[in-house]
């Protein structure tokens, strides 16, 4: 009997091999066979890190047919194949989800004879518990007193982003910011301030000294004195990509108004803030000054993207006299108060876009406001350089806006437009008065261009089309879609607060009557029992703070 098993069992092999060899091989010796998914790793579903690799194995040797694309999170990938192992590396440390896409005929065998039917797999990335990268707390009970000191210790060529939280506080500084992937969260608008008494105007030496030298980071005395340079051109300057600030005010105290903030009410150029790169996102945030409060200021040559440079403010407070939004590049801001300071001439923006400037600078669902005495003295705008772009969409008044909307200046404007423009009570805005020439060297030039957008020209100015661009770019989903709730079921015992832990938080922070005491990762955090009153709020990847 064995040996007839033996036999039986060896014939059966020679007529698989024999069976294979004739599925396998044609004439020309092309193989046949047909090109299986044999496994892969990890499974359907699972969860995964952040960074990682897919790896898939066939059942003969394939390779990537040309002009095909293979997908992760909808982006292409190049993929690394060996014989019959396909190899996905993957990094995505921003996103929830991970998702493969093999298109049909995108793999196929050696001889590009037989296609894989593709496949798409799907994967949840699991959130990796840490801590915000620094405290800054000016009380010390954080890692620096100064923020200065935490962006000097970030690192300077980060993919994700950096999380510093600032606590309450007061904090002198003149910030120069050169690393990516910086986001500064603080802990309330009103009360977290980066302010400086500062201010750029400058003195070839020649006639009488400019109004506000004594104050002017050019003026080396007064730099010295106060630990600045000259290319301290505002309060804080961004001069890297993918910066991120939420619950802060930038004052630049020169120009600030004095009962409200301290400030002088200066007259001259003193930017709160400078932006020169590309994504740059505000929420939650206060720009304050007189003159020149942001600047977002691109040189064709800066970076890759030079004059289509992204900046987006949500919910934020722009606040000055004189051109205290202005430059060039890509500007969205939205659900925002424009806040007008003085009694006499009070112009909001000043545009200098280059030719090829694909939105400038766009103002949606914002309201113009300010000081009783700026009725009727408050502009849109005026044009400075180059090609003036500035675009008002579903504007409330609770200023007037002067009838002629614009002033003139140095150009004529490439594109001035508003659309819907109410005032408090949610009446249409008379626009028939709004300027419609521009003089130039003493020239008037007539502004050939419609002032009011009709309703399709308005509905092209959206987040998505001024925003998002090629890449994505989704600075709104740090603090709507990926917001978390706020904290329940806050208790102590003894010493050791506890609360109901969230899945997507990646840490929390904990306060005492309003005053920052710590963070952790854990869903308790031992006090001091004072009798004060604590409060636990939690915090996403992005370090946007629970409500």
């Amino acid at each position: 009997m064995k040996k007839i098993s033996i036999f039986t069992n060896m014939f059966f092999c020679l007529m698989c091999s024999l069976l294979i060899m004739s599925c396998k091989d044609d004439e020309n010796g092309t193989d046949n066979s047909v090109l299986t998914l044999l496994s892969y790793t990890p499974e359907q579903g699972d969860n995964v890190s952040t960074e990682g690799t897919i790896e898939l194995t066939f059942s003969k040797s394939v390779r990537q047919a040309p002009d095909t694309e293979i997908t992760v999170n909808g982006f292409a990938i190049r993929v690394i194949i060996t014989d019959n192992v396909v190899r996905v590396h993957y990094s995505e440390p921003l996103a929830d989800h991970l998702t493969l896409d093999i298109p049909s005929g995108a793999l196929t065998d050696m001889d590009g004879v037989q296609k894989y039917e593709g496949l798409n797999l799907s994967y949840e990335i699991k959130l990796e518990k840490r801590l915000f990268d620094a405290v800054v707390d000016c009380n010390g009970k954080g890692d620096y007193t100064t923020i200065a000191e935490a962006i000097e210790k970030a690192p300077s060529s980060s993919e994700q982003p950096y999380l510093i939280f600032v606590a309450n506080g007061e904090y002198d500084e003149a910030l120069i910011i050169t690393k990516p992937y910086i986001h500064l969260i603080g802990q309330d608008v009103e009360k977290t301030k980066i302010q400086k008494l500062m201010c750029r105007v400058k003195w070839d030496g020649s006639g009488s000294q400019p109004v506000g030298w004594d104050y002017s980071s050019q003026n080396s005395a007064f730099a010295e004195a106060n630990g600045l340079t000259s290319s301290n051109e505002a309060v804080v300057l961004v001069k890297s990509n993918d910066f991120h600030a939420e619950n802060i005010s930038f004052i630049n105290l020169y120009g600030a108004r004095t009962a409200e903030y301290g400030g002088m009410f200066g007259d001259g150029q003193a930017d709160a803030l400078m932006t020169r790169a590309d994504r740059i996102s505000f929420y939650n945030c206060k720009a304050v000054s007189f003159q020149d409060t942001w600047w977002v200021r691109n040189n064709e040559s800066d970076n890759w993207k030079g004059l289509n440079n992204r900046n987006y403010a949500d919910n934020c407070w722009i606040e000055g006299k004189t051109d205290y939004l202005y430059g060039n590049g890509n500007l969205l801001v939205e659900n925002s108060t424009f806040y007008n300071v003085y009694s006499s001439g009070n112009v909001m923006t000043a545009g200098s876009h280059y030719e090829g400037t694909t939105w400038g600078h766009i103002m949606r669902d914002c309201i113009v406001d300010g000081v009783p005495e700026a009725n009727d003295n408050t502009y849109f705008g005026r044009p400075w350089q180059n090609k003036p772009i500035a675009v008002w969409i579903n504007t409330t008044c609770k200023v007037k806006i002067a009838d002629a909307g614009y002033m003139d200046m140095s150009v004529s404007p490439y594109l001035y437009a508003e659309y819907n423009t109410v005032d408090a009570n949610g009446n249409a805005v008379d626009t028939s008065k709004r300027k419609n020439s521009f003089t130039v060297g003493g020239v008037s030039v007539p502004y050939e261009k419609n002032l009011v957008l009709t309703e399709s020209e308005a509905a092209n100015y959206t987040y998505d089309n001024v925003v998002k661009g090629d890449d994505g770019w989704d600075p709104k989903s740090y603090y709507t879609t990926e917001k978390l709730p706020a904290v329940e079921n806050i208790s102590i015992y003894g010493t050791i607060l506890s609360w109901d832990g969230q899945n997507k938080a990646i840490c929390y922070l904990v306060f005492e009557d309003g005053v920052y005491v710590g963070q952790t990762t854990e869903t308790s955090y031992e006090v001091n029992a004072n009798g004060g009153t604590y409060t636990v709020k939690s915090v996403n990847k992005y370090g946007c703070l629970s409500d």
